[in-house]
């Protein structure tokens, strides 16, 4: 039993951590992303604003605990809850000409040596090759 605990307080961290990463490879590799790609991998926004004849921002958002954590019973602690916590997200996307130029994020986003993780979510699918099974997003070539 203090085994399978222990072996579940570490992954738990590793898996915000990997959240984490994938929140700023968003940042990076989706500039230059269509209007018609986004709107396919991250569906269409809650919000649409346009600023001017060019630019439009689009926003997304993400409420609430997403059902995440881990529920533990122990014999003299009795019940343990990891999580981390609720949060919410705002990502909001810059469009240029039809084009992401920025990507930011927003919110009760961060959990524990993860900042932004509870945004991953929204962009996941994004990070994906178009047409590419499902699966562990692609990672961004090293420069």
């Amino acid at each position: 039993m203090r085994r399978l605990l222990l072996s579940c307080l570490l992954l738990l961290p590793a898996c915000a951590m990997s959240a984490s990463r994938e929140v700023e490879l968003a940042r990076r590799s989706l500039v230059g992303l269509s209007r018609a790609d986004l709107y396919v991998c991250a569906g269409f926004p809650s919000k649409r604003e346009r600023i001017d004849v060019v630019r439009e921002m689009l926003s997304y958002e993400l409420k609430g605990n997403q059902g995440s954590g881990l529920n533990v019973t122990l014999p003299v602690v009795g019940d343990l809850t990891l999580t981390g916590g609720s949060g919410y997200c705002h990502a909001t996307f810059e469009l240029i000409d039809a084009r992401v130029t920025r990507v930011g994020f927003a919110g009760d986003k961060d959990v524990p040596a993860a900042p932004g993780a509870v945004c991953a979510p929204l962009i996941r699918e994004c990070l994906r090759p178009l047409g590419a099974p499902a699966g562990p997003p692609a990672e961004a070539p090293t420069e």
